[in-house]
C-alpha cells in the first residue's frame, strides 16, 4: 500500500471528492495532489462516520467525569503532499519542534519528568519496550498525570494520555471488544518507531506511513514513548472487519487523535494558510471542514491559537475571504458540514480550558451558518416552487424568469448565507416592486453588490420579475434558508432552542421577543442569560442554546447602543453599568472582570440586593471616591482586556493579508474593529459618561490616564501646542515631542515623534488612538482642570523640554525637569535652556580583601546609599523607640527593617581579574566597553554592544568558590538562608553539572535528584545559581540604555562607576507604601504625602497603570481619634488593577526569598538620586494578580483604612526625625500581621517644574 488509508481519507476531505461523505466532487487542488488508492479502498465501498456525528466529552470509560476545563481534544491536522520522512528524519524534525512549542494551560502539566522516574516496561512486535529507561536507585514511582481524556462517540471508543514520570502513554479502549483494528501514526502522519508500538499484539508497518495494530479480546490497547521520543500526537483511523468485508471509520474525514503534547502553532498556521492561499479549487464547505481539522491543535496551543481560528472564521463570516472558488457542493452537504463545525466550536466555546480560548470559540461560532436541517430542502424546496407556479425550470416548459433559474443553479451548487440575504431581498422586492429596495437589502443584510453576484461560479446576473404570488411560498421558504445558514438570528436561534430549557424560562424569552423594543428588555435579556448558561455550559448541550444566549447578548447591545446617553441620569448609568458587568460575567469568565462586577454591584446596590453598600453618603465625597476608583479599575480592565484580544488577532489578520493578498482596507483595523464589536465596548461608553459626574463629586483627579509612558521616568519631549489633533495627522515630529491637543476624537493616529499625547477631550479607552497609545507605550491623558492645562500651555510657548510625569497618587500628569539621560536624548534640551548637565562626583570605593560584608560591617567607601541608610535607620529607629519606652510613654510602635548583607564595591571588577574561568568574560567586557564608547565618540547609539554587555555579565560569569563561602558564612549568620551548606552544596551541584556538561557525560548527579519535586523547587528557589543570576543581572544593569546615556549626560567615566549589590530579605506585604514628608507636588514643606497599594510595592514605583490609596497629612498632625483637620486627609482609593505578591510555595505557604537591590555610588546621592537606572531583581519572580477590591478594607472599612493612615503619618515623621529632620522618601509595607516594615529611605529629592 503505497500511503495511509486516513492520509487519503483526510486529502479526500479537504482536498478532492469526499465522494463517500458528500456525493459530488469539489474539484481538484494542486496543493494536496491526489494519490495512488489503494487496491482494496478500489474493490470495496469506504464506510466513514456522518459529518453529524459528534465527539463529545462524557464520562469516559476509566470512570472519572471529564473536566471542562480538562485539555482539549487531539489537534487534527491534513497531511502533508511532502516528500514522506523516514523514521531518522522524523525524529530529527521533533527535536526542532520540541525547541519552539508552545505552553499553554491545557498541557502545561507536560513538564520535564524527575529524575528516575519510568514507565513498566513493555514489550511489543519488533520493538524493545515502550518507556523502558532504567531508573536511578532508591527513586519512587510517580503518579500519573492525565494529559487527555475523551470519547469518540461514533466508534465507541475511549482515549487517555498520560504522562508517568519521563514516559508517556496513550490508552485506547471500545466499549465493546469486536474486530477492530487501529490504523496509526505520529503527528502528520509520520512513521511511530517500533519501540512504541503496542505489548501483546501483532503490530505491522503497512506503509512509509502507517502501522496497523489489531485491538486484544479485552479492546484495550496502549501506545508507549520515551521523554525525547514523545510526539505532539497520535493520529489514527479505525477498520473493522464484519463477514470479510472491511469498514473504514475516520471521524468525518478528520482522523481521530489524541493530543500528548502542546502543538506548535505553525503545525496548523501554515497549512490554513497555504489553502486560503493557494488552492485553485476552494469553498465554505472545504474551509469548514479544514477548520474542525485544526480545531483540537488550535485549543491545545491556548489562546494564541484559538485567536487565529477566529480571525480564519470571522474573516469568513466577513466575507473578506471568498466562498466559491471554482468548487461546486450540494445544500445537504453544505447542512450538514456547518452543522458539524458548528457543533465542535460550540464545544470549545463550554470546554476549553482557559476563558479567553472560550472566548474567541464563541465569537467564531456567532459568525457560522447554524447548519443542520434538511440540506435537501433548500434544493427541493425551490424545485418545488418554481414546478408548482409554472415557471421554467431547465428544459421543462414554463414561464421563463432568469433571475429565478439562475438562483435556483447556484442553490444546487454553491448554497450560502448569501441566500438567506437573497431571499430577504427578493421578498422585498415582490412586496414593493421597487427593484431599489431590492439591491438595498441586499447591500443592508449581506453587503452584496450586483458585482460581487456576477462574479461568483454559479452568478445571479438577471433582475427579478414581480411575482407578487410568490410571496407565500418565499416567506416559507425562507424559513428553510434560516434553518441552516441563520446563525445567531434571535428568532432563529429561539426557535430551535426552545426545547431544551424549562417552561418557564421559555416563556420569559418569548416575552422579551414580543417586547424587545420596550425600555425594560435589557434587564429581562440579562436575566434571561443567567439562568440560560446553566444550559448552554453543561457537557454535550445543544449548540442551539450557545446560538441563542449569543442572539440574546447581541440584542442588548443593540438597545442600549440606540438609548440616547445624553438623556440618563447619573444613577441610570450606574445601573447600565452594573447591567453589562452582569452579562459580561457570562461571558468572559474572567476573574479580573468578575471582581470588577462585585465591585460595581457594591456600589450601585446601596445595601438593597444582598450586598453591603460601599461607605458614605450616596453622591458625596467618600462615596464618590470609591465609585470613582472602581470606574477607574474597570476602565483599566476593559481596556486591558480588549488589548490583548487586539494583540492576538491583529497579527493574524495580516498574516492572511500577506498570503491571501487581501485588500490592506480589511486588515489595517481588523483587530480594532473585533476590539469594538465587544460586547464590553458598550460599557467604555458608559463609563466615559459617568466618570466626570463621579470627579465633580469626588473633588479632584484632575486627570484621566488612558495609556501610560513606556518608562517610569515619563515621557520627555518639546512642549508642542495644537488646536486639534486632526490637524497634525501625517505629520513627523523630527524629536520627542509631548503633544498638547486641545481636540480629538478617538479616531485620529499619533504622529511619528510624538511621546506623549495630553488633551481637554475626554477619551474612550476603546477608540483607535486609545488602542494605538497603549500598543506604542505612549502616554495618553485627558486634563479636566483648567490651572494644570494652562501649565501645559505656558511650557509649550517657551518652547520648553519637560517630562510628563504621572503621578498615582493625586492622578495627575506633572511637568517636570528631565532626567538627565533623557534629556541626553531630546535634541532640543539645550536650546530650551537646559545646557549642560552638571558634572556629578563619585566616591572612590575603599579597597577591601572581603567578598561579603554583613550590616555591622557597613560603611562609606565599601557600600552604598541604600545599605548605610537601612543600617542607619536600624539603629535610629531601635534608638528612638527605646527612648520612648524610657520617657514614660510606653514606648513607640516598633517598626521592623529586614535584614540584609552585601557585596561591597569592587566585587564585580575582582570576579573578572581574579577567577581565572571568566577570562574571556573580562575580555569581552573590556572589549566591548571600549566599543561602546567609540561608538559614542562618532555620534552613534552603541545600542548593539550594550546589548552584549549585559548578555555577557547576565550569562556568563562564574563565581570564586571563596565568595561563595564568605557570602554563604555571612548570610547564614544573619539568618538570611538556613546555613552556610544550603549555598555552598549547590554551588558544588552546578559545578559538578558544568564539568560533566564540558566533558559530555549526562549521568552526573545532584542532591536535588530526587522524586521530592515541591522539596527540590523549594530549595532551588533560594539555592546558589539563583542567588548568582539575580547579582549578576545587577550588575548587568550597569550597560542598560537610560543607565548608560544618564552616566554620560553627567560626565559620569565607565571606571568610576562601582556597584555594590544589596542582598535583602524580601518580606510579604499585605499593602505597600511610599512617603514622601513633604510633599513633592504642593511643594508644602512637612505636609507628608503617602500613597499605598495592595501587595508588594513595585505596583507602586514601577510604571503600573491605575492609581493608588493616595493621602495627605498636615505637618502637625494631631494623634489619631482627635478629628477634625489635622487627620490624614484622603485623596484617592486605589484602582490599580495589578497587584504583585511573594510568591507561595508548593504547599501554599509563603516561600522565603531574597532580592539582590543596585546599591552604586552614583545612587540615592543628593544631587542625582538616579532613581530607576539600575535594577533590582528576586530571585523569585513575584506573583500578579487581580486586587479583590470588592472584599478590600481600604475601599470598605473607613475605620481601618483611618487607623493605618495615621500610623503611616506617624512612620513617616519618625524615619524624618532619625534622619535629623531630613525630608525622607520612605518605602515599607504592612505585613499580614499588621507590622510596619520600612525597606528603603533616602533623602528627599523635590520634583522641579521646568517653568521658566
Amino acid at each position: 500500500m503505497s500511503h495511509s488509508v486516513a492520509g487519503n481519507l483526510s486529502r479526500q476531505a479537504v482536498g478532492n471528492a469526499p465522494k463517500q461523505l458528500l456525493g459530488r466532487s469539489f474539484g481538484k487542488d494542486r496543493a494536496w495532489p491526489p494519490q495512488s488508492t489503494p487496491k482494496h479502498l478500489e474493490r470495496d465501498a469506504i464506510v466513514v462516520s456522518s459529518v453529524c456525528a459528534q465527539a463529545r466529552s462524557r464520562t469516559s470509560c476509566f470512570g472519572t467525569p471529564l473536566s471542562s476545563t480538562g485539555a482539549s481534544r487531539a489537534a487534527l491536522r491534513l497531511p502533508s503532499a511532502a516528500t514522506p520522512l523516514g523514521l531518522s528524519q522524523w525524529q530529527r524534525q521533533r527535536q526542532q519542534q520540541r525547541l519552539r512549542l508552545v505552553p499553554t494551560e491545557a498541557l502545561q502539566a507536560v513538564a520535564a519528568p524527575t529524575a528516575g522516574s519510568h514507565a513498566p516496561g513493555q514489550g511489543q512486535a519488533g520493538g524493545s519496550g515502550a518507556g523502558a529507561s532504567p531508573s536511578r536507585a532508591g527513586s519512587k514511582r510517580t503518579s500519573p498525570v492525565v494529559l487527555f481524556e475523551t470519547r469518540f462517540e461514533d466508534v465507541g471508543l475511549a482515549a487517555r494520555a498520560e504522562r508517568q514520570g519521563g514516559s508517556f502513554k496513550v490508552v485506547l479502549q471500545l466499549d465493546s471488544p469486536r474486530a477492530m483494528t487501529l490504523h496509526w501514526a505520529l503527528d502528520d502522519w509520520l512513521p511511530a518507531p517500533e519501540a512504541s508500538w503496542p505489548a501483546g499484539v501483532s503490530t505491522v508497518r503497512v506503509d512509509d506511513k502507517a502501522c496497523q495494530s489489531p485491538f486484544p479480546p479485552d479492546g484495550r490497547l496502549e501506545i508507549g514513548f520515551t521523554q525525547d521520543a514523545c510526539p505532539h500526537r497520535v493520529v489514527f483511523v479505525l477498520k473493522q472487519t464484519e463477514g470479510g468485508a472491511e469498514v473504514w471509520f475516520n471521524n468525518a474525514g478528520g482522523n481521530y487523535a489524541v493530543q500528548l503534547l502542546a502543538p506548535p502553532i505553525e503545525s496548523f498556521v501554515d497549512k490554513v494558510l497555504t489553502a486560503e492561499g493557494s488552492c485553485s479549487h476552494w469553498s465554505l464547505p472545504q474551509r469548514l471542514m479544514l477548520a474542525t481539522e485544526v480545531l483540537d491543535a488550535a485549543d491545545a496551543a491556548g489562546p494564541e491559537g484559538m485567536s487565529f481560528l477566529f480571525t480564519w472564521l470571522r474573516l469568513s463570516s466577513t466575507r473578506v475571504l471568498d466562498w466559491y472558488r471554482k468548487s461546486n457542493f450540494q445544500p445537504k452537504d453544505i447542512a450538514a458540514i456547518q452543522k458539524h463545525a458548528g457543533e465542535r466550536i460550540a464545544e470549545k466555546a463550554r470546554s476549553s480550558p482557559h476563558p479567553l480560548s472560550r472566548l474567541l470559540a464563541r465569537g467564531a461560532l456567532a459568525g457560522l451558518p447554524r447548519g443542520g436541517g434538511n440540506g435537501d430542502d433548500i434544493r427541493m424546496g425551490i424545485l418545488h416552487i418554481m414546478r408548482g407556479h409554472g415557471i421554467r425550470e431547465g428544459h421543462r416548459p414554463g414561464h421563463d424568469e432568469p433571475f429565478l433559474e439562475q438562483w435556483h443553479q447556484k442553490l444546487h451548487t454553491n448554497t450560502s448565507p448569501d441566500d438567506v440575504t437573497i431571499c430577504e431581498a427578493y421578498l422585498a422586492f415582490l412586496h414593493s416592486g421597487n427593484h431599489d429596495d431590492y439591491w438595498r437589502v441586499l447591500w443592508d443584510n449581506g453587503r452584496l453588490t450586483r458585482d460581487k453576484m456576477e462574479s461568483w461560479s454559479k452568478p445571479i446576473s438577471a433582475w427579478p420579475q414581480h411575482l407578487p404570488h410568490l410571496i407565500p411560498a418565499f416567506q416559507g421558504y425562507l424559513w428553510t434558508l434560516k434553518t441552516t445558514h441563520a446563525g445567531a438570528d434571535l428568532d432563529t436561534a429561539m426557535e430551535m432552542a426552545k426545547g431544551f430549557m424549562d417552561d418557564d424560562l421559555r416563556w420569559v424569552i418569548y416575552d422579551i421577543l414580543a417586547h424587545r423594543n420596550d425600555w425594560w428588555v435589557p434587564g429581562k435579556i440579562v436575566e434571561a442569560r443567567q439562568r440560560l448558561a446553566a444550559y448552554w455550559k453543561a457537557p454535550g448541550s445543544s449548540r442551539d442554546l450557545l446560538l441563542l444566549d449569543i442572539a440574546l447578548e447581541g440584542w442588548f447591545r443593540t438597545c442600549l447602543e440606540r438609548t440616547d446617553l445624553g438623556q440618563l441620569g447619573r444613577d441610570d448609568l450606574l445601573e447600565l453599568i452594573g447591567l453589562c458587568l452582569r452579562g459580561a460575567a457570562i461571558t468572559h469568565e474572567e476573574e479580573d472582570l468578575l471582581q470588577c462586577g462585585a465591585l460595581w454591584e457594591r456600589l450601585r446596590s446601596g445595601g438593597g440586593s444582598g450586598h453591603p453598600p460601599l461607605p458614605g453618603e450616596r453622591w458625596g465625597r467618600e462615596w464618590a471616591l470609591a465609585a470613582l476608583a472602581a470606574a477607574e479599575r474597570l476602565q483599566l480592565s476593559v481596556a486591558a482586556h480588549m488589548d490583548r484580544l487586539y494583540g492576538l488577532v491583529q497579527p493574524h489578520a495580516e498574516s492572511f493579508g500577506s498570503s491571501c493578498r487581501l485588500d490592506p482596507a480589511h486588515v489595517t483595523n481588523f483587530g480594532e474593529e473585533v476590539v469594538r464589536g465587544q460586547p464590553l465596548f458598550v460599557a467604555s461608553l458608559l463609563l466615559q459618561r459617568l466618570e466626570p459626574v463621579l470627579r465633580a463629586a469626588a473633588g479632584g483627579a484632575p486627570w484621566q490616564i488612558v495609556s501610560q509612558a513606556g518608562s517610569s521616568a515619563g515621557a520627555v519631549g518639546q512642549v508642542v501646542a495644537v488646536a486639534a489633533l486632526s490637524e497634525v495627522q501625517g505629520t513627523s515630529y523630527d524629536r520627542p515631542t509631548v503633544l498638547l491637543a486641545g481636540a480629538l476624537s478617538g479616531v485620529e493616529d499619533i504622529p511619528s515623534g510624538v511621546v506623549a499625547v495630553l488633551t481637554r477631550s475626554s477619551t474612550d479607552v476603546l477608540s483607535h488612538l486609545a488602542i494605538r497609545a497603549r500598543s506604542q507605550r505612549t502616554l495618553l491623558a485627558t486634563c479636566f482642570d483648567d490651572g494644570a492645562w494652562r501649565a501645559w500651555q505656558e511650557l509649550a510657548a517657551a518652547g520648553a523640554v519637560a517630562a510628563a510625569v504621572v503621578d498615582p497618587a493625586v492622578g495627575a500628569v506633572m511637568p517636570a525637569e528631565p532626567p538627565p539621560a533623557d534629556a541626553a536624548t531630546a535634541t532640543a534640551a539645550a536650546s530650551a535652556g537646559g545646557g549642560a548637565a552638571p558634572q556629578v562626583a563619585l566616591q572612590a570605593p575603599e579597597r577591601t580583601s572581603a567578598w561579603a560584608l554583613p550590616e555591622s560591617s557597613f560603611r562609606s567607601g565599601l557600600v552604598g546609599a541604600k545599605a548605610l541608610n537601612l543600617a542607619t535607620l536600624r539603629q535610629r529607629l531601635a534608638a528612638a523607640t527605646a527612648a520612648e519606652a524610657g520617657g514614660g510613654g510606653g514606648g513607640g510602635e516598633v517598626i521592623g527593617v529586614p535584614t540584609s548583607v552585601a557585596l561591597p564595591y569592587g566585587t564585580f571588577e575582582r570576579v573578572l581579574a581574579e577567577e581565572r574561568r571568566n577570562a574571556a568574560a573580562a575580555e569581552a567586557v573590556g572589549r566591548l566597553a571600549a566599543a561602546a564608547g567609540e561608538e559614542a565618540a562618532a555620534g552613534r547609539f552603541p545600542r548593539e554592544e550594550l546589548e552584549q554587555l549585559r548578555r555577557v555579565v547576565a550569562e556568563e560569569l562564574v563565581a570564586p568558590r571563596e565568595l561563595v563561602r564568605q557570602l554563604a558564612a555571612v548570610a547564614a549568620e544573619q539568618g538570611l538562608i538556613p546555613s552556610a551548606d544550603h549555598w555552598l552544596a549547590s554551588y558544588d551541584d552546578a559545578e559538578a553539572r558544568a564539568a560533566a556538561a564540558a566533558t559530555g557525560d549526562d549521568g552526573a548527579s545532584s542532591s536535588y535528584d530526587n522524586d521530592d519535586a515541591p522539596a527540590a523547587a523549594a530549595a532551588s528557589a533560594t539555592s546558589w545559581p539563583a542567588v548568582w543570576s539575580a547579582v549578576c543581572r545587577v550588575w548587568a544593569s550597569k550597560w542598560t540604555d537610560r543607565a548608560w546615556l544618564s552616566r554620560r549626560a553627567l560626565r559620569i567615566g565607565e571606571g568610576e562607576l562601582f556597584m555594590s549589590v544589596l542582598l535583602q530579605q524580601v518580606v510579604p506585604f499585605r499593602y505597600s507604601f511610599v512617603l514622601h514628608t513633604s510633599n513633592p507636588v504642593t511643594h508644602t514643606p512637612g505636609e507628608l504625602l503617602g500613597e499605598v497599594v495592595v501587595g508588594m510595592g513595585e505596583t507602586l514605583v514601577g510604571n503600573y497603570p491605575g492609581r493608588a490609596m493616595g493621602f495627605t497629612a498636615p505637618p502637625t498632625s494631631a494623634p489619631l481619634g482627635a478629628g477634625g483637620q489635622s487627620q490624614p486627609q484622603l485623596i484617592s482609593l486605589p484602582s490599580k488593577r495589578l497587584s504583585l505578591h511573594a510568591p507561595s510555595g508548593p504547599d501554599g505557604a509563603l516561600s522565603p526569598t531574597l532580592i539582590a537591590r543596585s546599591d552604586a555610588n552614583a545612587e540615592d546621592l543628593e544631587q542625582y538620586a538616579a532613581a530607576g537606572l539600575y535594577d533590582s531583581v528576586t530571585l523569585q519572580p513575584l506573583v500578579a494578580r487581580s486586587p479583590d477590591y470588592a472584599t478590600d478594607p481600604l475601599l470598605g472599612d473607613p475605620a481601618w483604612r483611618g487607623a493605618l493612615l495615621g500610623r503611616l503619618a506617624a512612620l513617616g515623621r519618625t524615619v524624618a526625625a532619625a534622619f535629623g529632620g531630613r525630608d525622607q522618601d520612605v518605602e515599607g509595607g504592612l505585613t499580614e500581621e499588621g507590622r510596619l516594615v520600612v525597606v528603603q529611605a533616602r533623602p528627599q529629592v523635590e520634583i522641579h517644574s521646568p517653568h521658566p
